[in-house]
């Protein structure tokens, strides 16, 4: 359908929407109601749903008032969706929590424990327990008591996990056609010494292209590594995320830390990656696709060959599939503590969970109009039309919403996505932190100053743009000086008991 007439289209099912709502005795449009959930005024509560997005949202209108359709006749609420640029969202999240316009909020960007500590999020534990049948059945194909715990912070739950990878796998993404020169297989393994010989090999190859780049902007690998945090993202006290030793150790001197800077610090010395690394704006998929890099990290879910090559570039795993705490909480949904009408925001997070219509409604648009149906089930993008141009690029980041799982996968990720990801997230390699979140509280102002040393090296490290042997040392001492024996001594604390109280 030709732009024009979509955008008519939307007009027109605005204008019926709104005479239905009216018709059930409703409040007018959703845009009335703009500063969250309404209250006392006699009208439908309105939920602010606030969520990150890069992808086309010029018909937004059109799926809400579609979800509206059905929400304000069935459940007697309606819902505002609110996205939110990607580039924008920590800031912006923090601003929505701040007052009272969000309601439900995508908690990502910022930590889980941060919201907390600021008493921007509510506390969830009566909700959960006296959810409907409805919720609690939906929420079983979801996430576990385990993810749970996740989400946890001295007793109180404060957000519900969705519907995605529950696991990360670091993998080597690589130009599909370099990999079949090079005799690569998607799916297979890479040890740290493989990758060097793979490098060597393009670099000499291919010397106009970089032989690896950044996952994204200054970021070698955004699913880490081989460590856990304990639930602080900024890893100021980590444990291996394999084996059985639970003692904190200081990430700097952790043997696999030092053996991967040791890796990339060759990579860089030897041409493979940019030498403007540091100052880089781009992410490593867009470079393998324009034909400036061979290859780049990335970390998901990779369970069937479709995963491990599609969109022009074959993956290789150089990590097991793994999960902390972080992996839950570092994206779940929330509602603000702020908000006019939490009773009404929680009833609406319940029905984005089980309301199949609903939940396809927010994960793939309109019918026809921002996706087709494909007979296997599957959906597509309009004919001539992508993320970028179809109104509403929903598709393209159902792993954020709370249950996608009820709507269509895309075409590319194959009929069975849903039943695979459920598979995958249920061989997930866990953590023995796996739901201990470290509670800063008594190191504040230490813990605040190794966070700003860290944040000083770190990515500079983990590219190669510094010399581990110089500067591992050096940002030891610093973080040293800054409090960090008392962080972590704190940390093991309350690991220890934590872990006490599993038995």
């Amino acid at each position: 359908m030709k732009k024009w007439m979509k955008k008519l289209a939307a007009g027109l099912m605005a204008v019926t929407m709104a005479a239905s709502f009216a018709g059930c005795g409703g409040g007018g449009s959703s845009d009335d109601a703009s500063a969250g959930a309404s209250a006392g005024n006699g009208s439908m509560p309105v939920v602010n749903f606030c969520v990150p997005n890069i992808y086309d949202t010029s018909e937004i209108q059109m799926v809400e008032d579609a979800i509206n359709g059905i929400t304000a006749d069935k459940y007697g609420m309606k819902i505002k969706l609110t996205f939110v640029e990607f580039g924008n969202w920590t800031q912006q999240s923090n601003m929505l929590l701040t007052g009272d316009e969000a309601d439900l909020i995508m908690i990502f960007g910022t930590p889980l424990l941060s919201y907390v500590k600021n008493g921007q999020l509510l506390k969830l534990n009566d909700y959960y327990a006296n959810a409907s049948e409805e919720f609690k059945k939906a929420a079983e194909n979801v996430f576990t008591e385990e993810d749970i715990k996740c989400l946890t912070v001295n007793g109180n739950i404060y957000a519900m996990s969705n519907s995605r990878n529950h696991g990360d796998t670091v993998v080597l993404a690589i130009d599909e056609d370099i990999a079949a020169e090079c005799g690569i297989e998607p799916g297979a393994s890479m040890s740290l010494d493989e990758v060097d010989a793979f490098l060597a090999e393009v670099h000499e190859k291919y010397p106009d292209r970089y032989a690896i780049v950044p996952q994204g902007n200054t970021t070698m690998s955004n699913g880490g590594w081989k460590w856990d945090g304990l639930g602080d993202i900024d890893f100021i006290g980590v444990i291996s995320i394999s084996g059985n030793d639970t003692t904190v150790q200081n990430l700097f001197e952790m043997e696999e830390f030092v053996e991967f800077t040791r890796h990339s610090r060759m990579w860089y010395e030897n041409g493979y990656m940019m030498a403007d690394c540091l100052s880089n704006t781009e992410t490593g998929s867009s470079m393998i696709a324009n034909g400036r890099a061979v290859s780049s990290m990335d970390n998901g879910a990779y369970y069937a060959e479709e995963d491990f090559h599609k969109d022009g570039v074959v993956r290789v795993a150089l990590t097991p599939a793994k999960a902390d705490t972080t992996t839950i909480s570092g994206m779940c949904w929330g509602i603000n503590s702020n908000s006019k009408n939490p009773d009404a925001a929680w009833k609406m997070l319940e029905v984005l969970y089980y309301d199949a219509d609903v939940a396809t409604l927010l994960a793939n648009g309109v019918e026809g109009e921002h996706y087709i149906l494909n007979e296997d089930g599957t959906a597509s993008f309009p004919e001539g039309e992508d993320y970028n141009n179809c109104g509403y690029g929903g598709m393209m980041e159902q792993w954020l919403f709370p249950n996608s799982s009820l709507g269509y996968p895309r075409a590319e990720d194959g009929a069975a996505y849903h039943e695979n990801l459920a598979a995958y997230n249920a061989t997930v390699e866990k953590s023995l932190a796996y739901g201990f979140c470290f509670d800063t509280a008594n190191v504040v102002d230490e813990y605040s100053a190794c966070c700003n040393v860290k944040q000083k090296y770190y990515d500079a490290l983990m590219m190669g743009a510094v010399d581990p042997e110089e500067i591992l040392p050096q940002a030891t001492e610093e973080l040293k000086a800054a409090g960090l024996d008392k962080v972590i001594a704190e940390k093991q604390s309350q690991f220890d008991a934590w872990l006490a109280g599993q038995k």
